[in-house]
């Protein structure tokens, strides 16, 4: 079975140094006129948290993929990922990085379709 890699915190370091740069320019402000280097450097962030996301999809469309062929019955359990998350456990970063509710859904899409198939 694949692997749970940590997306967000492998790209951490980049997206907070190029967040940083981009809170340091003009426009950064509500009211103030955007720039063009504010917008280009706005599309560059939003490039790395674009990739995150992608990362995090393809594993995770891979991992429901995987679990529904392999297995006939698969049962989940109900968890209050909000709960989990909050700073009283200290791993807020890491429970929300994983994407237990976007694999539940494509868990429940790929068990769909394996039994349109057969």
């Amino acid at each position: 079975m694949g692997t749970n890699h940590r997306y967000y915190r492998e790209s951490h370091d980049k997206l907070a140094k190029a967040q940083r740069k981009l809170s340091r320019m003009q426009a950064s402000k509500k009211y103030e006129v955007k720039s063009n280097n504010y917008m280009k450097h706005l599309r560059k962030v939003n490039i790395i948290h674009r990739h995150i996301a992608n990362q995090r999809l393809d594993n995770l469309h891979k991992i429901s993929t995987e679990i529904a062929n392999q297995y006939d019955v698969i049962c989940v359990e109900s968890l209050n990922i909000r709960s989990m998350s909050n700073k009283g456990f200290g791993n807020g970063k890491a429970t929300m990085d994983n994407g237990y509710g976007m694999f539940l859904s494509m868990l429940s899409i790929s068990c769909l379709m394996e039994i349109s198939v057969l």
